[in-house]
């Protein structure tokens, strides 16, 4: 029979889910049946046995892409501890119900807890975790430094962290395996997405990328001047662009966003996790900027300027647009991409379905 398996992603903005969108699809090849307990849209998880949207983290608010609401974050974490024993009860019940023989965290401590509970092995599989992101806050919000010691302790009670590329120190793990950088597949070419999107093949591409978060106060006026240029834009930016003819607009439910990564001549906008990886892994040039006061940030640079053809804008002349003068050099300019592997989503699937196999 196959095995069953919980997944438990963090609903901090689509990163999350969009790596583990190919890890699901591998656990499914593997004839797993995976259930999964997030947030985030369930696009991700048309390979799932099933989806239940619900928060188990909040990781960080933000207004926008590029501004994070610190204060209400650690507020929003200290009233879910107060709930979370009910949570974890309510949680271990349901995975003793449907007979899951391993839970599989990105990164939501409490599912290792939950894992506790239902006394099942659990693997957490990520490049940094929330108290180390929280911990960088802690000189200004001393008063929720049980919030840190709280989400460590979780993690501790984790079977093993699979440790992805560009990551931190695990020491709040008792057991650390790394494992490759995990990325989708491509199913569509540039051929088909630019007939999808109707943009003449000879013409440049940039996917303008946040995360799925709002662009905020970014100035996307300098693309009036540009020309042989196309510009793909989620909702957030649309506004700006709408009345361009050489826009084009992808849908927050479009599927396979990681095709139009590989697709385009260059991504331009914040450095996330997933974007990192799947602009390294199909060879994509990435304009990014960095989100003020981010723990994560010094992950994320050090791994673009060593592994990536990448140009690096401050987020204020980001926001002023000034990311339009390095386009042209980040299509021209050779670069000779580090080799790496990218199979990642495959060998986390083989080790949870390793965890499942055990007594």
């Amino acid at each position: 029979m196959p095995p069953t398996i919980v997944l438990y992603v963090s609903s901090h903005g689509f990163g999350h889910a969009a790596r583990q969108q190919a890890v699901v699809e591998a656990l499914a090849a593997q004839g797993a049946q995976v259930y999964v307990r997030t947030a985030a849209p369930a696009k991700f998880f048309r390979a799932a046995r099933a989806y239940h949207a619900q928060h188990y983290d909040i990781g960080l608010i933000q207004p926008d892409a590029l501004r994070i609401d610190v204060a209400a974050s650690l507020r929003w974490y200290a009233e879910f501890l107060k709930r979370q024993p009910a949570i974890i009860a309510e949680e271990a019940a349901f995975v003793r119900q449907i007979g899951a023989r391993a839970i599989l965290s990105d990164m939501p401590p409490i599912a290792c807890e939950i894992a506790a509970a239902a006394r099942l092995p659990c693997a957490v599989a990520t490049h940094f975790t929330w108290d180390w992101v929280y911990s960088g806050y802690m000189d200004a919000y001393p008063q929720y430094r049980y919030i840190v010691a709280s989400i460590r302790a979780s993690y501790y009670k984790a079977t093993v962290a699979l440790q992805m590329p560009f990551a931190h120190a695990f020491d709040m793990f008792a057991h650390v395996e790394p494992v490759p950088l995990v990325v989708n597949r491509v199913t569509q070419s540039r051929a088909e997405i630019c007939a999808l999107l109707d943009i003449p093949p000879e013409s440049h591409i940039a996917l303008l990328s946040m995360g799925g978060m709002a662009w905020g106060d970014s100035d996307l006026s300098p693309l009036r001047a540009l020309d042989g240029w196309y510009f793909l834009a989620m909702p957030g930016a649309w506004e700006q662009l709408q009345d361009l003819p050489h826009a084009r607009l992808i849908p927050t439910e479009f599927e396979g966003y990681h095709n139009l990564i590989a697709a385009a001549d260059v991504v331009v906008g914040k450095a996330g996790g997933s974007t990192v990886a799947e602009c390294i892994a199909h060879r994509t040039p990435f304009i990014y900027t960095l989100r003020a006061g981010y723990t994560e940030n010094t992950l994320l640079h050090d791994a673009l300027q060593r592994h990536a053809h990448a140009y690096y804008i401050p987020a204020p002349q980001f926001e002023r647009g000034a990311w339009v003068d390095a386009l042209h050099d980040a299509v021209m300019r050779p670069f000779n991409w580090p080799p790496m592997p990218t199979d990642g989503a495959e060998v986390i699937a083989h080790r949870v379905l390793a965890l499942a196999q055990l007594p």
